[in-house]
């Protein structure tokens, strides 16, 4: 069941990504989101009573929260099911413009400094996923951990936004296959 409160916040939120891709962070006014989202600016300011932290909630509903970890009992399907999310995330919408706000905001650095606390909370979402895939011994002793993770991540960004081709599931085992095919121990490659 739904608490009255969160409806709101999911509007107020929304409208933000909204603001954000229409006029970028810097023309961002609380009034004309609390306009687009159908409240009194003093709903936004109670909550938020910074505009930067409204920022960082808006992008963290649209990618941290909505980050599901994966336990499918082997690295090589976490990252079959973390891949299928980032290509989803990214094919999105929001994800699009996302990219689009932090592309045109990379100057503003109260706007980069909320970006780099979002891609800190995003650098730690495998976190779970690596040490499981320690504990099982499929990681090759001195790997960097998070490695085969940016290099899935890059890898389905520039296929979508690079190459404009869609990613489907052949590619998606591909390309997990050949980031395994390094990151493998020794003794679990088959």
């Amino acid at each position: 069941m739904l608490v009255r409160g969160e409806p709101v916040v999911r509007g107020v939120l929304e409208a933000t990504l909204e603001e954000l891709a229409l006029v970028g962070y810097g023309a961002l006014r609380i009034e004309d989101v609390a306009a687009r989202a159908g409240v009194n600016k003093t709903t936004i300011y109670r909550r938020w009573p910074m505009k930067q932290e409204l920022v960082d909630a808006a992008l963290h509903s649209v990618t941290v929260a909505r980050i599901i970890q994966p336990d499918t009992g082997s690295l090589r399907g976490d990252l079959l099911e973390i891949g299928r999310h980032m290509a989803t995330l990214m094919s999105s919408a929001e994800g699009q413009a996302l990219r689009r706000i932090l592309i045109a905001e990379e100057r503003n650095p109260e706007f980069m400094a909320i970006a780099g606390l979002l891609r800190e909370s995003m650098d730690a979402l495998p976190l779970p996923v690596i040490e499981a895939a320690r504990t099982r011994g499929e990681l090759a002793p001195g790997l960097e951990s998070v490695l085969p993770f940016q290099v899935l991540a890059a890898s389905v960004q520039h296929r979508l936004f690079m190459e404009r081709r869609g990613i489907d599931e052949g590619y998606l085992e591909q390309l997990v296959d050949l980031i395994l095919l390094g990151a493998l121990a020794p003794d679990k490659r088959k």
